[in-house]
């Protein structure tokens, strides 16, 4: 088996054969710490394969995994079945790490004895040529924090792509769901960072998010009608979790914040009751909803919400105050 190494990297390629130039030049260049690079062909039907092939004799870091189509979570997850390191990383064929990413983010794990380590990343429009730097500055934070923005789908903690994972935490089973397209991997974060005890963040830009045609959030006809399955099974996690009522309020925000970004407030609040609500109290005992929120719970039973909604808005606007549930 030989010494077993720092990180394993998961590369999931489908159909990449124009980028994959840049993404595997950027893993190249990662000279510390100790890596190995698990490539899976996804079932390519283009140049992938032999790009890959060639590349694994160039570079002895390389295990390279053939397999059908099965989609990009499928992908992962036999990644991390056959991880050997001690961390895991992700990086996606069509985006590429920043010069001496990951030893940056193992450096930050192994000073902080984070069992999670996120960094910021660019994203970098294909058409525009533009890039966009996201970031935060936050260093070590609670977890139970990391929780709450990932129920609002935080650009930077939702992903999976600009993190370190300590490898043990894969031991009993948590896996991606293969079965949900898009936002499958803040269900996975969700469910690592609520067993979690160390976090970190460092405040370094350490990934480059590729936006094009080709893109999963590019492809979409509805966006709201896309994340409806994520948002099902994050109901279904957060009462697993016995934490539903904890988080009622972010639940509630994030149900609204993505059909009202398609369909603006208006469309939104009319089709609340019907369409939204029924989710937004999926499961709830009534008895453990937070003092704080219970006004607001009753709003949403009664129906009346999307009143209070229309008013919280126009206060927002007429006050510039911003009402606590976040957007």
């Amino acid at each position: 088996m030989g010494i077993r190494p720092d990180i394993s990297v998961i590369v999931p390629c489908y159909n990449a054969e124009k980028y994959l130039d840049v993404c595997l030049s950027s893993l190249r260049a990662q000279t510390v710490p100790e890596i190995e690079i698990i490539l899976i062909n996804d079932g390519s039907t283009d140049r992938t394969g032999e790009i890959l092939s060639a590349y694994q004799k160039e570079d002895p870091r390389v295990r390279l995994i053939e397999t059908g189509n099965h989609g990009v979570s499928a992908a992962r997850n036999l990644g991390i079945d056959q991880a050997r390191g001690y961390y895991l990383a992700f990086l996606d064929a069509d985006d590429a790490f920043e010069k001496d990413a990951l030893s940056r983010l193992y450096q930050g794990a192994v000073r902080s004895g984070a069992d999670i380590i996120s960094a910021n990343h660019t994203l970098f429009d294909q058409s525009t040529r533009r890039r966009e730097r996201l970031h935060i500055t936050t260093g070590i934070i609670q977890p139970s924090e990391i929780v709450r923005e990932l129920i609002h789908m935080h650009r930077i903690f939702n992903n999976i792509w600009n993190k370190l994972y300590r490898a043990e935490l894969f031991r009993n089973g948590p896996r991606l769901d293969e079965n949900i397209r898009i936002g499958e991997d803040v269900l996975l974060n969700l469910r690592l960072y609520l067993h979690v005890t160390r976090v970190q963040h460092i405040p370094e830009w350490t990934y480059v998010y590729r936006v094009h045609e080709g893109s999963a959030m590019k492809s979409i006809t509805s966006y709201s009608d896309a994340h409806q399955p994520m948002l099902h099974a994050m109901s279904q996690l957060l009462l697993e979790e016995g934490i539903k009522e904890k988080y009622f309020c972010d639940f509630l925000q994030s149900c609204v914040w993505l059909d009202e970004k398609e369909r603006g407030i208006r469309e939104c609040m009319k089709r609340f009751n019907d369409r939204i609500r029924p989710l937004v109290l999926e499961g709830i005992d009534e008895s453990r909803i937070p003092r704080r929120d219970m006004a607001l719970y009753r709003r949403v039973t009664k129906g009346n919400f999307p009143g209070f909604y229309y008013l919280m808005r126009i206060r927002e606007k007429t006050l510039h105050r911003t009402w606590r549930i976040k957007r």
